[in-house]
């Protein structure tokens, strides 16, 4: 066999043959144990780690000052390191180690990324002496979907229409599994900065957005009408038949984009990764959270990329609201084209992922077992899942509602009130919601008489009471909800309260401001419809999350004969 290999231009000797037969019969003939292993490469060669130590420290001190050059950092190292272990220096064998040469010293400089340091200006490094170190030991493997996952936010650069008719600003955040780079969830949401002579506020990424995209990736994603066939999981190289045997939920109509549960996130440190709403479902759904060092995008590197990927392959398709990468190469007349709404780039987005991005080869996706052949995140997937299993987590509709925001409210006899909004309980639940009101309170620990309540912003029509005691939801409805018929939300009812009360009123006039809600959507409805760039569009919903148990059938059972 060495022969042949040898005049096919293979150089291997007959004892390495012989060695990696040998493996080959030990392992149970498993063809994983021939592949070449990749060496540990030892971190600072024969250096001796505490020198390491001593050149990160002199260049963290020196970084609020003028820049130097390696030889003084090098010249106060070993300044350091003779004060400190002055004893042990008298070995010459310790000193070499100690104390590396000038040329070693400057390697370990340029591989540590302390020589890149030196060379930056003065607030990047003192930026950068200020971050922490990661957490949790650094980066370790990863082996199967949602082992580890990265979630961040970015300005979309696509112009849409806003809930006014005018051109909004819009922001994306999304959640990729690092083992398999399919994408979790995304979530499009409108945004806009705040306004201090008009008393405008401002719109961005909020706690709520967050949990209604982490909702997405506990749930198959259907495929909506007018979407291309191959973006059906069925047509893809997703493992249908299994997945379909182990979930009921994936149907011919189920997208091409997994299902993978998130173990532990890495996110931003921004202010809605960090609110404790989003903790609190974190900690609900025992999802571990780690956060990334600030200014350091390195820690989260496949959703950053994944940006990137959007930007070239998906942004700049959507030719009706596209504004480029930068202002300097935006086109002309971007804001006067017929814009997309928020909703429909959600959706457009949602089919590219799932017929584009996951069915695209990737470079950095790789079979162990088929080194040569680049695989696409839905095949990877595939060969990931079929290792490490599937197991279904489908939420109820009562589970679905600790995604949503929670609010602490004391029920009375005529209901309760949130944001002067006064909430009464359907009839069906009426019962139950005179046993909670008799309780007097929740007895919880710091809440007093107060009880949980959770609504949906987007959806403030209806809100549930949780009775913690019987582990059961009252379900109660606005007051007025009679008098809106048309899709409204928390935004639009602070909006019109505000101007009720710059006419003189008072916010709490929940009457007035519900007749003023109504009668803007029925001029909105009974007028003639203007062009789509100025046309007045319902107002922003978000995703919407399966809240609403289903109705009993009354005639469902035995049949009688």
């Amino acid at each position: 066999m060495s022969a042949r290999l040898a005049v096919a231009g293979i150089r291997c000797s007959a004892h390495t043959l012989a060695d990696k037969r040998r493996m080959w019969k030990a392992a149970g003939e498993n063809p994983a144990v021939l592949l070449p292993r990749l060496r540990d490469k030892r971190p600072g060669g024969f250096t001796d780690p505490r020198c390491l130590a001593a050149m990160e420290e002199v260049v963290t001190r020196r970084a609020r000052e003028s820049d130097v050059t390696v030889e003084l950092i090098r010249e106060e190292v070993e300044d350091l390191l003779r004060s400190r272990y002055a004893a042990e220096l008298g070995d010459p064998a310790v000193a070499a180690m100690l104390l590396p040469s000038r040329s070693t010293f400057y390697l370990r400089m340029k591989e540590s990324g302390l020589a890149d340091a030196l060379g930056r200006p003065t607030r990047a490094r003192a930026a950068l002496a200020c971050t922490p170190p990661l957490p949790h030991g650094g980066r370790g493997a990863v082996l199967r979907p949602g082992q580890v996952t990265q979630v961040d936010t970015t300005p979309l650069r696509i112009l849409a229409c806003g809930d006014d008719g005018r051109p909004t600003a819009a922001e994306m955040t999304a959640l990729i599994d690092v083992a398999s780079h399919s994408v979790c969830a995304l979530m499009i949401t409108p945004s806009r900065t705040g306004d201090a002579a008009s008393g405008q506020v401002g719109r961005a990424m909020r706690a709520i957005d967050l949990t209604l995209m982490l909702a997405q990736a506990f749930a198959p994603w259907p495929v909506m009408p007018g979407w291309d066939p191959l973006s059906a999981a069925a047509a893809s190289s997703l493992p249908f038949g299994a997945l379909r045997a182990a979930d009921e939920r994936f149907s011919e109509a189920t997208a091409a984009r997994p299902v993978i549960r998130p173990e532990l996130i890495v996110y931003d440190q921004g202010s809605p990764y960090v609110s404790e709403h989003f903790t609190s479902v974190c900690d609900r759904m025992r999802i571990a959270r780690r956060p990334a060092r600030k200014k350091t995008p390195a820690d989260k590197p496949l959703v950053e990329h994944f940006f990137t990927t959007l930007a070239h392959r998906f942004s700049q398709y959507v030719q009706h609201g596209w504004q480029g990468r930068s202002h300097k190469k935006r086109g002309h007349g971007i804001e006067r084209m017929p814009l997309f709404t928020i909703a429909e780039l959600q959706q457009m987005a949602q089919e590219w992922v799932a017929l584009d991005y996951q069915q695209t080869p990737d470079a950095g996706l790789r079979d162990p077992l088929r080194p040569g052949v680049v695989l696409s995140p839905n095949d990877m997937y595939a060969v990931q899942v079929a290792r490490s299993g599937y197991r279904p987590v489908p939420l109820t509709a009562a589970q679905n509602r600790f995604f949503l925001l929670p609010r602490w409210v004391i029920p009375g006899k005529s209901g309760f009130m949130i944001n002067y909004r006064t909430y009464q309980p359907v009839a069906q639940d009426a019962g139950h919601y005179r046993e909670v009101f008799l309780r007097g309170g929740s007895k919880l620990p710091g809440r007093g008489d107060r009880w949980e309540c959770r609504f949906n912003p987007y959806r403030p029509e209806r809100v549930w009471l949780h009775d913690h005691t019987a582990g059961n939801w009252v379900t109660c409805d606005f007051r007025l909800r009679h008098l809106l018929h048309d899709p409204w939300s928390a935004d639009m009812w602070q909006e019109h309260a505000e101007q009720h009360r710059a006419a003189g009123g008072s916010e709490r006039d929940e009457e007035a401001i519900a007749l003023a809600l109504a009668q803007r959507e029925r001029r909105r409805r009974s007028s003639r419809p203007p062009s789509k760039r100025t046309g007045a569009e319902p107002s922003f919903r978000g995703v919407e999350l399966e809240t609403e148990q289903l109705a009993p059938d009354p005639y469902a059972g035995p049949s009688d004969d």
